[in-house]
């Protein structure tokens, strides 16, 4: 990086000097300066360029890019001065710039008027004309902040007086013309000054720090227009009357010439910017090109190469100061900027406006006398220059006034005070990230258990709390100065667990019934077809079975203390239907076996079923007309390999729980078979059940008829059911 000192520093200390910043699309020059007698003595001030295009068209792209300049400016002031500097005052481009106009009156105590009731009556003039914007439909959706205003007049009992300190009135008024940028400007500033540990001191707008140091107060009678011409932007400013009345923006400016250099010459941005530099000597530049060939060209060569762009800047800065000056050309232009240097550029502006040439002029640092007193050689004593001096005036000027201080988690914060700012409001401004104002619900858990989808709910998150002055308080909530915030930032929710215990509770039984009665069954849980420890989380999206440790053949053999090749004289139906040997019970399974020939009323079908152990396919043996045939019976859709009977079936309708349900495709049927055709799981019922047929105590194994009413009561249940 490029630094510029000036000659050797005054005497000054943290106490009697001002630092101001311009952050510039090109450069960033930081100024430090005394105060004496309403003028600024310069005492230190760098110029750094920065290393990449951080900032386009005035505007901050780069954030830590920008930083690491302005941390530089910062480095050296402070090394030459001996102590660390801490408030800054700066000043914002007019990139998406709106103004409003706004007159305000109040009733006075009748005593002499001072400053701080001056300053009173020109923030409440600003609050209102920000109430005007906020009410009108907001450009592109953005919150807009006031960046610095001017006062067109004031009013004394309805008068216009040129200043109200020290007069006596029933009322005093102000017009005031405020500024405004979008927030996202203003908070990208405010960002960069935090990563290098300052503090806003003052923020204005360019053009006003500009105005304020090339035309003094007692030019402003005169029409005159100033221009900030700048590497990305071109601020306006207009004068009538002892007043400014009005400030408007081009998004061109110097930039434009550097590109076009670029491609007419092809070469590199920076060696553009250089060529263009140079055009100032009037002298042969040389340059290298992209395919490394060395050239030279002359400033007359160059200027015409470039004369296109250097018409359409002029152009646009000329058709912006007649749209600001109601059409008609001002009676003289001041520009300023490191941009407005290019030869020629002036000439066309004139020509432009309908102005004699001489009614243009380039202001520099040597105009300056009246506000800015350097010792030695000025080391920037050029037009880019001006800006950050009319800054650091714009300080001196409203010291004390324009900021309020917030302490937010116990950090002070200075805030312009162009608002009736809110908790949210100070937050955005001073950084505060938003992220930790939402919590996050925490995430579910999905997974099948028994062939039903289950979703486990993830925790809830507990919301941010916001606290002022120790009290509870939300974003709308409105402060002031001297206003202490804490915010405490919201917990995200924990995300959903759970384990085979949790699904699997201790003794690690379910109950199955045999023959209508229920016997307790030693369990353990499968995930994704392996066994798993009671421990072990249950993963997202996995398949959990819920079963019997051993498989059905093994489970019967051993309730009914038979062996395998026994239970080849037993029929067997797992809910009514045919089940593999392989096939392992479930929570609420019903087993209905019987001895080969034993007539049972509770039998659904009249088909005997020969269940061989291994035997995947069963089939039917009719006793029928049709004896001798044999039939695949149809694959029951939830047990592997199970079948069902199509014969002999029946439908019938009762009430459950005041909702009509109709049971079909079996020939008979008992309370427990309800649960196959409403949502609600039996095995997660637990004591005390409250289970009645047609207002009678009943129990799983009663028969039902059609017309029946039903009712079941509701109890706890195991994670992830879904009962009524």
């Amino acid at each position: 990086m490029n630094g510029k000192v000036c000659g050797m520093a005054l005497k000054a200390s943290p106490e009697n000097t001002i630092f101001a910043l311009d952050i510039g699309t090109r450069t960033v020059i930081g100024l430090v300066a005394v105060p004496e007698d309403g003028r600024l003595r310069l005492a230190a001030q760098r110029l750094v360029e920065h290393r990449r295009r951080t900032m386009l068209d005035g505007q901050i792209h780069d954030i830590p890019g920008v930083a690491e300049a302005v941390r530089a400016v910062k480095k050296e002031l402070e090394g030459e001065l001996g102590f660390p500097l801490r408030y800054v005052a700066i000043a914002a481009a007019g990139r998406s710039l709106v103004t409003r106009s706004c007159h305000i009156e109040q009733e006075t105590s009748g005593q002499e008027i001072d400053w701080p009731e001056v300053n009173a009556l020109e923030l409440a003039a600003i609050q209102q004309a920000h109430r005007e914007l906020a009410a009108e439909p907001p450009p592109n959706g953005q919150d807009f902040t006031c960046v610095g205003y001017s006062i067109v007049s004031y009013y004394l009992d309805g008068y216009p007086i040129s200043s109200l300190v020290g007069h006596r009135g029933k009322t005093i008024g102000a017009d005031v013309l405020a500024t405004f940028l979008p927030g996202s400007v203003v908070n990208s500033l405010y960002t960069v000054l935090q990563r290098v540990e300052l503090e806003p001191l003052s923020l204005t707008l360019e053009p006003i720090a500009a105005i304020e140091a090339a035309i003094p107060e007692n030019y402003r009678l005169l029409n005159l227009a100033l221009v900030d011409i700048g590497a990305g932007t071109s601020d306006i400013a207009i004068t009538r009357d002892g007043a400014i009345t009005a400030y408007g923006m081009v998004p061109v400016a110097g930039d434009e010439i550097t590109e076009e250099i670029v491609q007419t010459c092809l070469v590199d941005f920076d060696t553009a910017e250089r060529m263009k530099r140079e055009l100032i000597r009037g002298e042969d530049i040389r340059y290298t090109d992209i395919v490394g060939m060395e050239n030279t060209i002359s400033c007359q060569d160059l200027l015409a190469r470039i004369d296109p762009a250097l018409e359409r800047l002029a152009r646009e800065i000329s058709t912006q100061i007649l749209a600001q000056n109601g059409g008609r050309p001002p009676r003289s232009v001041f520009c300023v900027g490191g941009g407005g240097q290019v030869p020629g550029l002036t000439e066309k502006i004139a020509r432009h406006l309908e102005l004699d040439k001489n009614r243009v002029v380039l202001r520099d640092r040597r105009s300056l006398g009246q506000v800015l007193m350097v010792d030695g050689d000025d080391q920037i004593p050029g037009p880019e220059g001006v800006t950050v001096a009319g800054i650091a005036l714009v300080a001196l000027r409203k010291l004390g006034h324009d900021f309020i201080h917030i302490m937010v988690n116990g950090v002070e914060h200075r805030l312009f005070n162009a608002r009736e700012f809110t908790v949210g409001n100070v937050l955005a401004l001073t950084g505060f990230n938003p992220r930790l104002l939402i919590g996050q619900n925490g995430k579910n858990l999905t997974f099948t258990l028994n062939g039903k989808r289950q979703v486990i709910f993830g925790g809830l998150s507990q919301p941010a709390r916001i606290l002022v002055n120790d009290r509870e308080a939300n974003m709308q909530t409105r402060v002031a100065h001297g206003d202490r915030i804490v915010v405490h930032p919201a917990v995200n929710g924990a995300d959903a667990r759970v384990t085979v215990a949790d699904l699997l509770p201790p003794p690690a039984t379910i109950t199955v019934y045999a023959n209508g009665r229920p016997v307790e069954t030693a369990a353990c849980c499968y995930i994704n077809g392996q066994v798993a420890e009671p421990s072990r989380e249950i993963p997202p999206e996995c398949n959990v079975e819920i079963c019997s440790v051993k498989p059905f053949f093994e489970w019967l053999a051993e309730h009914l203390a038979a062996s395998l090749e026994e239970l080849e004289a037993w029929e067997v139906l797992v809910n009514d239907q045919v089940a593999p040997p392989t096939y392992r019970l479930h929570d609420g399974d019903r087993v209905d076996y019987r001895p080969k020939g034993k007539e049972n009323r509770r039998w659904p079908v009249d088909k005997l079923i020969t269940v061989k152990p291994g035997q995947n396919a069963p089939v039917a043996e009719d006793r029928g007309e049709n004896q001798g045939t044999q039939e695949i019976l149809p694959r029951h859709p939830e047990i592997p390999g199970g079948n069902f009977s199509s014969e002999l079936t029946q439908s019938i309708t009762v009430t459950v729980n005041g909702s009509t349900v109709n049971l079909t495709g079996r020939s008979s049927y008992i309370f427990i078979d309800i649960f196959n055709y409403i949502d609600l799981d039996p095995s997660g019922l637990k004591p005390p059940i409250r289970l009645t047929l047609n207002g009678k105590e009943a129990s799983f194994t009663d028969e039902l008829h059609d017309g029946d009413i039903i009712e079941i009561g509701a109890s706890n249940r195991k994670p992830g059911s879904h009962g009524p």
